[in-house]
């Protein structure tokens, strides 16, 4: 929150002259808020000596005979006195950690000896539109932009920069409002055009592609903390795309930013909400969403509320509301009390504050196709029909008297040739009789609520043994029969047997609605190697079984899933006789590779088991346990398989046969419930929720109840506006607010200019910076709403303006007066966003798929990076599948966004996590954006196919082939000196890969798109090396 007093200080000596009168609001209430207002500011609790500097009555209060200020009299002002004193009596005290240079003194006894008049801070009085100003170049002035800037250079004494050349204007225009460079024939086509509205025909055809939708919402998503994961530690999936691509639509159907606002704050409670409304609301479900255990579901939701504040405040009113959650602002005129009034419209969304394990939380919408919704109707009255003639209460019923009636027991499991049986009741005993008791070698065993009674929990850490039954022997027939219930999404040993026996998970799968499912795999020694087709699915159980009758063949071995047969393929099939030796173990300790998941009712057998008998222990075995049990002793879970197993095998008559069909008709309805796309958004509770204020900003500390508000100095309720997310949407964009539209067009700005006419634009209050030229800011701002606050006439201002169309290149007396372009005397140059750098070199190669919207992708990315972070396979999102085909090449703003593992290349050239609201991205420039460009297997490809593309399309020549590429990634030819340069590369790069062919192998098969047939790779490889260092120029990934 905090901004850099010092170079405020030195920017308002810039515009005003530090000779000449001085500004309250630019100059000395900056020296007040960054020195003075943490002991006299708003904050009541902790002000000291009853003594404010943040209002004009507070500083001016009658002292007595010492006044504090005195107007005209600086000397006699007790504050000058304070701060000019050199004893231990100075203000600000230095045990406070602040001091005021000797320019800010000067500034302060001259405001005093000048009258010391006091302003309203700037931010906090509705723009009035000012007059255009006349200045003495009217030929540079293009429209209204062009006047405010000039005037300033006029005072200032400096000259603007002439127009950039058409080439670098197309490209820079082109990379603002679509992020995506001209191609060849569009450059062509402006060059030739001589018309006079030759650019402004251009600018209207780039407003109106597809892809500008895209270049807005990308200043969106940061805005709105969009990702396509919760966040924290475990970070799983959800899915909000749907809310993503209603903001491409909304920008590219050019809806007005008041009705833009309106919808994403409270689309649900317009009258008559559409589809599309309701979706815009996302824009406050986009937070960070905790399901931890052991976490508290009061505290987070506490924490999903204040979020909304927080961004809400920053994107529409650019304030720092909550510095006031745990006490009144200690900078701004906003107390606690309006902190938690305005928290108050967002504390009645009927969420709850752990949630989200399962993907999206509620409030949640269901979105869908045409087809699912017809199968939906097929479905219900069939499902309907049959709950009908199955009612649960009568089944019930039934099952009751079934217990009570039925004469004979379930027979246990034949023991008739059982070498072990680990129950994992408690412990690790051998209960077949033989006292093969199990050990723990490494960590513990905890037990827990298993399928057959209770069962035993692996953490990923635990190393068990079990002993040596000689049952095991490959050569030998036998059975093994368990219950898993797997949770790492690593291939992972399930039990271990020497090099004799191995049961394999393998790495888990995500499939369709996200769910993470493994193939089993079973070696024998090791030539012998089959496969299950049926999928284990991550975190449910499963009854598992293997019988193999001891020949050497894969015919010989069976595998069952769930009792059933499954179909297995065959990877290798020889088994040579061996014997095997050691202990059979849970995991594989020998490997570091322990088992994570939970086992229950382990049995071993020295016979082949028949398809009757393992059935029995799939399905029979634990409905024999839950007999065994009172039925309130029941878990709900062992509950509702007994009443399953009932009426599928025990009931009388049809029940069986209609039980079953039910069953097939629900499956089928859950999956496509499943498959049915959802997105969050906002929705009112029946009764919302009282709001208080929290001492300390604590959710155990309740005090005064408060109701929606919002903070009194940004102007009055809309007349007849409802007290609720709808008219706190009103009055953001009501006219008497002074912040919205100005920190909208600031918003904008910033995305052509690099900073906004406010530099700090998540601050513009009195800890923020102070407009470069606030005339222009305000006459922007009223022209926005004026214009019923027209985005894409926005966008033709400010980029049709001489101010815009100025070259960027630079000059010793700019840099020393200006070097950061505040007074615009030049044109914008600096390096594109993260996904412009990426998109960029996509579509130069040729590679991007120009697909707009739809769900997120997964392209190229370092192995291992969501694996290390990874909390199990029980939920989405833990392990990295990468895309294929043109799902690789979509634009960089549909990538998965994982919070706790953003998009590596993308992060390294600045994009943020999401975690929080981002109004402006920090820029560096690392050595290792250098590496990515030149390693990540995105631009080693795309500098491979951008070869392939000059080798195709430019002929046979050398130098065409240097001039189409670098045309192509910079939009202009290249110099003689450059063409020598690039030409000598070529030459070298051919001979050394002509003389190592498997360094050109190796170059060119980075990536899956194709090399032509016939290619020469050593000539490939060239140009790739000559393609890498193109667009690894700085003037390739920088906005000129």
């Amino acid at each position: 929150m905090k901004r850099a007093g010092c170079a405020t200080f030195w920017l308002a000596s810039v515009l005003w002259g530090q000779n000449g009168r001085v500004d309250f609001d630019r100059q000395i209430r900056p020296i007040f808020s960054d020195n003075c207002y943490a002991c006299h500011g708003p904050d009541d609790n902790n002000r000291k000596a009853g003594l404010r500097f943040d209002t004009r009555e507070g500083a001016f209060r009658d002292g007595g005979n010492d006044k504090i200020i005195v107007p005209g009299d600086a000397a006699s002002s007790r504050l000058y006195r304070r701060i000019s004193d050199q004893s231990a009596s100075r203000m600000p005290p230095p045990s406070s950690g602040h001091s005021l240079t000797a320019d800010q003194i000067d500034s302060i006894r001259r405001w005093i000896d000048q009258g010391a008049s006091w302003e309203s801070h700037w931010a906090f009085v509705p723009p009035k539109r000012p007059v255009i100003p006349t200045v003495k170049d009217q030929k540079r002035v293009r429209n209204p932009v062009d006047a405010f800037v000039l005037k300033r250079l006029e005072t200032e004494g400096l000259q603007p920069s002439p127009e950039a050349d058409k080439a670098t204007l197309l490209r820079r225009v082109s990379l603002d409002l679509t992020g995506l460079p001209p191609t060849p024939a569009e450059l062509d086509s402006f060059e030739q055009d001589k018309s006079a509205d030759a650019y402004e025909k251009q600018v209207d055809r780039l407003l109106h592609s597809p892809h500008y939708g895209e270049r807005m919402a990308m200043q969106w998503l940061d805005l709105a903390r969009y990702a396509d994961s919760h966040g924290y530690h475990i970070d799983s999936h959800r899915d909000m795309w749907p809310w993503r691509d209603w903001v491409i639509r909304a920008f590219n159907r050019n809806m007005p930013f008041d009705q833009f606002t309106i919808e994403q704050i409270a689309g649900d409670l317009l009258p008559n909400a559409t589809l599309e409304q309701r979706i815009a609301t996302g824009f406050n479900r986009n937070h960070m969403i905790n399901f931890e255990g052991g976490a508290i579901p009061e505290e987070y939701q506490l924490e999903y509320v204040v979020d909304r504040v927080d961004t809400t405040a920053t994107t529409w009113l650019g304030l720092t509301l909550g510095c006031a959650r745990c006490h009144d602002h200690k900078y701004d005129p906003i107390t606690q009390k309006e902190f938690y009034s305005f928290a108050a419209f967002f504390n009645s969304v009927s969420e709850e504050g752990l949630d989200g394990m399962d993907g999206n939380a509620k409030p949640f919408l269901k979105l869908p196709t045409e087809q699912q919704r017809a199968e939906q109707e097929r479905l219900t009255p069939q499902i309907v029909r049959l709950q009908a003639a199955l009612p649960v209460a009568l089944m019930s019923l039934k099952q009751l008297k079934w217990e009570k009636e039925r004469t004979d027991s379930m027979p246990p499991p034949s023991t008739d040739g059982l070498a072990a049986h680990y129950e994992f009741d408690g412990s690790l005993a051998d209960t077949s009789g033989q006292y093969q008791h199990g050990r723990v070698l490494k960590g513990s065993v905890a037990f827990t609520a298993g399928p057959v009674g209770r069962a035993a929990a692996f953490d990923g850490n635990t190393s068990v043994v079990l002993a040596k039954p000689g049952a095991l022997e490959k050569t030998k027939p036998f059975s093994l029969a368990l219950w898993l219930k797997p949770t790492a999404t690593r291939e992972t040993r399930i039990l271990t047997y020497a090099t004799a026996i191995e049961l394999i998970l393998e790495k888990a799968q995500v499939l369709p609605h996200l769910r993470q499912v493994s193939s089993l795999r079973l070696r024998l020694a090791d030539s012998l190697v089959i496969r299950s087709r049926k999928s284990i699915q991550i975190g449910t159980w499963h009854a598992v079984a293997v019988t193999s009758d001891g020949s050497t063949k894969a015919s010989a071995v069976r595998l069952y899933i769930d009792g059933q047969p499954a179909e297995i393929d065959v990877l290798e099939d020889s088994l040579p006789p061996a014997p095997a030796g050691g202990p059979l173990a849970i995991g594989d300790p020998a490997s570091g590779n322990p088992y994570k998941g939970d086992l229950d009712d382990l049995r071993i057998y020295r016979r082949v088991l028949s398809t009757g008998e393992i059935n029995q222990l799939a399905i029979q075995e634990p409905a024999r346990a839950t007999l065994a049990l009172p039925i309130d002793k029941r878990s709900a879970d062992q509950t509702r398989r007994l009443y399953d197993y009932f009426l599928s095998y025990q009931a009388d008559g049809d029940i069986p046969k209609q039980y079953a069909e039910l069953k097939d008709l629900n499956r089928r309805r859950d999956e496509l419930e499943k498959s049915i796309l959802t997105t969050m958004v906002m929705e009112e509770m029946n009764h919302p929720r009282d709001t208080h204020v929290l001492a300390r900003g604590d959710y155990r500390n309740p005090g005064e109840k408060v109701y929606p508000g919002t903070p009194a100095v940004l102007g009055e309720w809309p007349q007849d506006a409802p007290r609720n997310r709808l008219g706190l949407a009103k009055w953001l964009v009501d006219e008497r607010n002074p912040l919205a539209a100005r920190v909208a067009v600031n918003h904008f700005w910033q995305m052509y200019f690099g900073l906004g006419l406010v530099k700090t634009s998540e601050d513009f209050g009195s800890q923020g910076d102070a407009p470069s030229d606030p005339a222009l800011l305000d006459w922007l701002a009223t022209e926005f709403v004026r214009t019923g606050w027209d985005i894409r006439a926005l966008q033709k201002l400010i980029v049709t303006s001489a101010t815009y169309r100025q070259t960027s290149r630079t000059t010793p007396q700019l840099q020393e007066r200006d070097p950061e372009n505040r007074l615009l005397a030049r044109g914008p140059r600096f390096r594109m966003p993260a996904e412009m750098v990426r998109d960029n070199a996509l579509a130069v190669s040729g590679l991007l798929n120009p697909q707009v919207g739809g769900p997120s992708v997964f392209p190229y990315q370092p192995a291992g990076l969501w694996e290390e972070l990874a909390f199990g396979g029980a939920f989405s999102m833990q392990t990295y599948v990468q895309s294929k085909g043109p799902d690789l090449y979509r634009r960089s703003m549909y990538t998965f966004w994982k919070r706790t593992s953003p998009p590596a290349s993308l992060t390294t050239f600045d994009a943020p996590n999401r975690e929080k609201c981002t109004a402006l991205r920090l820029v560096t420039n690392t050595p290792l954006q250098a590496l990515v460009l030149e390693n990540d297997p995105t631009y080693v490809e795309a500098a491979r196919v951008l070869a392939q593309r000059a080798i195709r399309e430019a002929g046979g020549s050398v130098d065409k082939r240097i001039a189409f590429a670098f045309r192509l990634a910079t939009a202009r030819r290249p110099t003689q000196q450059e063409q020598a340069i690039l030409s000598k590369l070529q030459a070298a790069e051919l001979a050394r890969y002509t003389e190592h062919p498997s360094d050109a192998r190796k170059v060119t098969s980075v990536g899956e798109f194709p090399v032509p047939a016939g290619q020469d790779l050593a000539e490939l490889a060239a140009w790739t090396s000559v393609a890498s260092v193109i667009l690894n120029l700085d003037e390739t990934i920088t906005k000129e």
